[in-house]
């Protein structure tokens, strides 16, 4: 009789939990979807558009920056959607995302827009999508949520001397009062170039604070004959220091640590990590992403990440002696455009590393390996 009123109370508490009204939190999904919230309303902007009936809305004109959404909080962004422009060489990352939360002076998103959004090498993507970001046929589109205490501003920067027929929209709902437990999303770019080999470890993203990491994004290039199908470069251990706890994460291999093996061999997109882009021969492109939203790495004072390849053939001298003669013929250059996304309980105190200038931001590759008269005979 005891073990049947157990049961019977353990059924109770599981029911209790299930049919309960969830309030957001981060680990919000579809479970909430059949819940009907009456004190909820639907927040929406737009930007962008000039035409039909919003011909006094302000537009994307060239070196201009344009604000698609300020809102007042407490609140949280479900949903940002906006155009991808035409003329995409100069376009995919001539134009820079700019997310300001609670009126903060620095910027807690900044990235190129295709970069933001997984569209590598400027804007040389397949289409693909995920329950985060999403590169669509002619648009962008984030599903991340963006909880605001005070205010959020979503603001596009056209770096570019051309005017962009641009569309954009905010889809958002308020709060009915601030969760202090809610985090601020943040996002930044950067690229570096260096020569790789046998004794690099390199810092790709390092912040202060408490917080999760949800994702990252790589956009890597390079004409180095050696590396030709990103060999050498899928290599290095990924380490991830914590808290003062150094190679708390430890991943063996770039392409481990976004869930692939044996290299990066073909296009694929899933809904936590994909290749959207792979292209080898003369010149070797790839942009891949990893999302962590099933398991966010998190920290309470500090997170660093790097990508150390001091451990990797040091048993073959056969690739070591190449490699190394390479780099001192001024070889072996890679090309790391970068994006992380991460959570903090800030809205400010990052600093962004300056993006480049737009002539050097649109090239697929920053520094070639090849002589003079290897890129002639290349480009024959």
């Amino acid at each position: 009789m005891r073990i049947h009123i157990v049961y019977i109370a353990v059924w109770v508490l599981m029911i209790s939990i299930l049919i309960q009204p969830i309030s957001w939190s981060a680990n919000d999904n579809w479970m909430n979807l059949p819940f009907i919230k009456k004190d909820i309303e639907t927040g929406f902007s737009n930007g962008g558009w000039e035409a039909d009936r919003y011909r006094n809305m302000e537009t994307l004109g060239a070196h201009k920056s344009i604000v698609i959404a300020d809102l007042k909080g407490p609140g949280i962004i479900r949903h940002i959607h906006t155009t991808r422009h035409y003329q995409r060489p100069i376009s995919t990352r001539g134009v820079v995302l700019l997310i300001t939360f609670d009126g903060a002076e620095e910027p807690a998103v900044q990235c190129p827009l295709g970069d933001f959004f997984g569209d590598g090498c400027n804007g040389k993507s397949m289409h693909f999508s995920t329950p985060l970001i999403e590169c669509a046929p002619g648009s962008y589109n984030t599903y991340i949520p963006m909880p605001f205490r005070i205010s959020a501003k979503v603001i596009l920067r056209n770096d570019t001397d051309i005017k962009l027929d641009n569309y954009s929209y905010v889809e958002w709902e308020p709060l009915t009062e601030w969760n202090p437990e809610l985090g601020y999303f943040h996002a930044t770019y950067q690229r570096r170039i260096f020569q790789l080999a046998d004794d690099t470890h390199e810092t790709f993203f390092h912040t202060k604070g408490s917080g999760h990491l949800v994702g990252r994004q790589f956009t890597v290039a390079t004409d180095e004959p050696l590396f030709k199908n990103f060999h050498f470069v899928m290599e290095g251990n990924n380490e991830v220091d914590i808290d003062g706890y150094e190679r708390r994460l430890d991943y063996l291999g770039s392409e481990d640590s976004f869930t692939f093996s044996w290299g990066f061999q073909c296009t694929f997109a899933g809904c936590h990590a994909g290749m959207p882009l792979v292209r080898t021969g003369d010149l070797n492109l790839l942009s891949i992403y990893r999302f962590h939203d099933h398991m966010p790495i998190r920290f309470t004072k500090e997170l660093k990440w790097s990508i150390n390849w001091k451990y990797e053939f040091w048993k073959t001298p056969q690739w070591l002696t190449p490699i190394r003669q390479r780099k001192q013929e001024d070889g072996c250059w890679v090309d790391y455009a970068s994006v992380f996304y991460w959570y903090q309980d800030t809205p400010a105190g990052f600093k962004h590393r300056p993006i480049e200038s737009l002539d050097q931001r649109i090239k697929d590759l920053l520094k070639s390996s090849k002589t003079k008269t290897e890129t002639e005979v290349s480009s024959r």
